[in-house]
């Protein structure tokens, strides 16, 4: 008798996990006017960045990055 119920409920949760709705980023509010390596206020600009460059401003995001990897930090 608890084998058939045991293996239902085992049914069941593989099911439900089955049935997530996906996880996607979504933005509250208005959209973005621009991309985010188009520019932003000289206050908040890292010296290393030029605006409207993307690579550049790939770089100092993976710089960033690196800046708080402990592994990194530890050396």
């Amino acid at each position: 008798m608890i084998r058939p119920l045991v293996a239902c409920a085992l049914l069941l949760a593989l099911l439900d996990a089955c049935s997530q709705k996906p996880q996607t980023l979504t933005q509250t509010g208005a959209p973005q006017a621009q991309a985010p390596w188009m520019g932003a206020k000289p206050a908040f600009t890292e010296q290393g960045w030029k605006p409207g460059d993307k690579a550049s401003w790939q770089r100092e995001i993976d710089r960033r990055a690196q800046d708080q990897n402990e592994y990194v930090r530890m050396r």
